[in-house]
């Protein structure tokens, strides 16, 4: 073959081939993958949206390959730091275990009124070092001393609180001021709280021979304020009166 005939094929070969390119170009749809018709935007089964400006198919293939992303998920709340800037690591079960570990123990009462009294109030119990914490506030009573108690049975029923039994007492001795020596007075003996003009009370006190659970465990038991005041000495529970009020005393987290 000549030059001139050379030179004639190698131009018909071009031509051709530049219809062929011309042919694919056309027999494309827009927006969508030449050889699966899919769309580019729409999520991947395997490697997440693909990015034409950024080349996210390849991170995610990376990641993928990887087991994952090694920076925090935005979704998660708890892995974004106080300023939302970069990711936080989430608080493990130990670290939980620890928290709780350190939320002081205790336990409440609301107390409610018995038949026909406007008494009511709340009672926290926190047991520390030197005894249990006992801090009772009350509104609705009539001005002046009112005898306070724990009672054995956790139940407000009837109308006086008959259900809540007779003054918590595991030891069986006498009854007495809170003041007195254990072997003195009933486990439950509190005393008396003084409300003032407006009906309002508070009390706040330590009893070294509380706790919160055990033979001498508040929970589960009443917490009853009396109608009058609590002498101190008669038996078997002062002559405080009927019970105004009564709440059953409850484990809480306080922390």
């Amino acid at each position: 073959m000549d030059d001139r005939n050379r030179a004639g094929l190698h131009r018909r070969v071009a031509v051709a081939a530049v219809g062929a390119v011309l042919v694919g170009i056309a027999g494309c749809e827009p927006g969508t993958d030449r050889d699966t018709g899919r769309d580019p935007t729409q999520p991947s089964p395997e490697l997440g949206v693909r990015s034409p400006l950024t080349g996210q198919v390849e991170r995610d293939r990376t990641d993928v390959e990887r087991g994952g992303r090694d920076e925090a998920s935005p979704a998660d709340p708890s892995a974004v730091d106080a300023q939302g800037d970069r990711p936080a690591r989430a608080i493990g079960d130990e670290e939980r275990v620890a928290v709780l570990q350190s939320s002081p123990v205790g336990a409440r009462a609301v107390i409610e009124p018995t038949e026909g009294s406007d008494a009511r109030g709340e009672a926290s119990f926190i047991e520390t070092d030197e005894g249990l914490e006992i801090v009772v506030t009350m509104t609705g009573l009539t001005p002046g001393p009112h005898g306070i108690h724990i009672h054995e049975n956790g139940d407000c029923s009837g109308p006086k609180a008959e259900a809540a039994g007779s003054h918590f007492n595991p030891d069986g001795t006498n009854h007495g001021a809170p003041s007195s020596a254990p072997t003195e007075r009933h486990a439950g003996d509190l005393g008396n709280l003084h409300a003032d003009d407006q009906g309002n009370a508070e009390l706040a006190m330590t009893m070294p021979d509380l706790e919160l659970q055990g033979d001498r465990g508040v929970v589960g038991k009443a917490m009853i304020v009396h109608s009058g005041e609590d002498d101190l000495m008669s038996q078997p529970s002062g002559e405080s009166g009927d019970p105004v009020a009564c709440g059953v005393i409850e484990a809480r987290a306080t922390g």
